[in-house]
């Protein structure tokens, strides 16, 4: 039987925030794909002038994609540098996951909206939405940089097999 990664190990860590940005985007492409299938009679189209979707989507989503940044970068700025590196980097795992999870909400919502109007339009900007998702995926040099680490804290974190104090 193979070893889980532990998630007291900065490997573990990683692993663990790479596998729920993963679950939540496979999520949505799957949600998508049977939306698509199971809705008849699609359409693309920009002139449905009385579809109010069509700005509440984009506008929704956003709303989602800058209020989940703005409380990313709030709660990682508000991680004290000196704090332990296993305070710090939970703190970092509560940012992201509450910035996916705005992310994701923003992508379910047009896919909801699909469903609803049966335009590819809302389909398309989800699927934007889930490319920007990827390009924040957790990586080593992210969690590096966003959380600014230096010295001891950078040197441990880099140890991805050594484990965290309690």
């Amino acid at each position: 039987m193979e070893k889980q990664p532990n998630q007291t190990t900065p490997g573990g860590f990683i692993w663990n925030l790479s596998v729920i940005h993963l679950g939540l985007a496979i999520s949505c492409i799957v949600f998508g794909i049977l939306a698509y299938r199971a809705i008849p009679n699609t359409h693309f189209s920009f002139r449905e002038v009385d579809n109010m979707f069509l700005i509440v989507v984009p506008v929704f989503a956003l709303v989602c994609i800058f209020i989940g940044h703005f409380i990313y970068k709030q709660s990682v700025k508000n991680i004290p540098p000196t704090a332990a590196l296993k305070h710090q980097l939970v703190q970092f795992q509560t940012a992201s996951i509450i910035n996916y999870a705005l992310i994701e909400s923003a992508i379910l919502f047009g896919i909801v909206s699909f469903c609803i109007n049966k335009n590819l339009i809302f389909l398309l900007l989800s699927s934007t939405i889930l490319l920007y998702f990827f390009l924040i995926r957790p990586t080593k040099q992210k969690i590096v940089r966003d959380l600014n680490l230096k010295g001891p804290n950078k040197d441990l974190f880099y140890r991805l097999d050594q484990q965290l104090d309690p």
